[in-house]
């Protein structure tokens, strides 16, 4: 295999991985993983890549969704728009809570607001949303349509986006024998979802669903059903994990202690610097080029090989841009509030639909990294 083709395999890869992580970790991995690869010096590949580029920035929307086999798989766990300014060598991440309320134009010119993350599953439905738009229609639909609801709300021209199959990763860990996580805190999770559960009624009768109904809406509902989760346990320190209690460990969303995000962001990155050690352990062993055939079909892009070239050139520079991570949240710009039907979504403390605040909040934090 050519440098060239192994470099654009391995920014695929990269991409994945970073849709599931911190910029601080996706970066790092960037910049090891350049060393292998690249031997051009970094100040003349940097400038080739600013000479290529009008605006001297990239914006690119990372997803990361279940995959088959997985209770809403086309839902996307993870959105960030990855923001390059590549004459200030800033690096900005901006994560987009997957809660928050947004308009999706699932019928031609017709919008109906849902969670943030619909919007890749309806640019892929062909089904019940067969009169879109054809900018959001096809194999690529999903992530165009996300690219324009993420643009709506941050006011940020979205130019391309790399969504990762987490399902596929599964089979990934698994070709490579499992891998080494350093667990950074204990926790349990008693609400884990048990795939082809979904709909069990856990030996409730029909009074006694009413009554749960009654009483309870959203999660809380659903926890009623307990025989629909299993109970996950996981210990501090460096354990062995193959595929499926790896996707687990990351997705894990309900631990009473080290729960929510902020923990989900610490576990994926664990697993990626137990999935860098084993891929460096296979370049040296010269077995990396048939795991990454594997890998990269996990990825859908619309990147053409022109800027993922353009990636490849300012890979050598990378350890020298500067790294800040941006989060819409409720101690900021975000408020909390329920849907008509009950869902716990996030909307602008401005009000619905409105981003003018939000917008601002991101340039501002934007221009703070400069």
């Amino acid at each position: 295999m050519t440098k060239n083709k192994t470099i654009r395999k391995l920014l695929k890869v990269l991409a994945a991985v970073a849709a599931v992580t911190l910029v601080l970790v996706s970066t790092y991995f960037y910049a090891k993983f350049s060393k292998i690869v690249v031997k051009k010096n970094a100040d003349e590949q940097l400038s080739e890549a600013l000479t290529q580029t009008e605006d001297k920035s990239l914006d690119i929307l990372l997803l990361g969704y279940g995959g088959p086999g997985h209770e809403g798989s086309t839902l996307s766990d993870s959105l960030i728009l990855l923001h390059t300014d590549m004459e200030n060598k800033k690096v900005a991440l901006i994560t987009i809570p997957r809660d928050l309320w947004v308009p999706i134009p699932y019928d031609w010119d017709n919008t109906k607001n849902y969670k943030i993350n619909m919007a890749y599953a309806i640019g892929l439905d062909e089904v019940r949303y067969a009169n879109k738009k054809p900018e959001f229609r096809g194999d690529a639909g999903g992530g165009q349509m996300a690219k324009h609801v993420v643009g709506e709300v941050t006011g940020i021209k979205v130019e391309n986006f790399i969504s990762v199959n987490f399902g596929g990763l599964i089979k990934i860990i698994d070709i490579l024998g499992g891998i080494e996580v350093d667990v950074p805190k204990t926790f349990d999770d008693y609400f884990y979802p048990i795939e082809g559960k979904e709909n069990e009624i856990c030996g409730l009768t029909p009074s006694e669903i009413a009554q749960a109904h009654a009483k309870y809406s959203g999660f809380d509902l659903e926890k009623q059903f307990k025989c629909r989760y299993e109970h996950l346990h996981f210990d501090s320190g460096k354990q062995k994990l193959d595929g499926v209690s790896a996707l687990k460990f990351v997705r894990s969303r309900h631990a009473d202690a080290h729960g929510g995000d902020f923990a989900r962001s610490e576990r994926q990155y664990a697993l990626l610097v137990g999935l860098k050690e084993k891929l460096f352990s296979l370049s040296t062993l010269g077995n990396l080029d048939a795991v990454l055939d594997q890998l990269t079909e996990t990825v859908t892009t619309d990147l053409d090989l022109g800027k993922i070239d353009e990636f490849a050139s300012i890979l050598p520079g990378v350890e020298e841009f500067e790294v800040k991570a941006i989060y819409l949240t409720e101690e900021n710009i975000l408020r909390s509030d329920k849907s008509s039907d009950g869902q716990f979504i996030l909307v602008s403390k401005e009000g619905i639909n409105k981003w003018i605040e939000v917008q601002q909040f991101i340039s501002a934090q934007l221009s703070l990294a400069q």
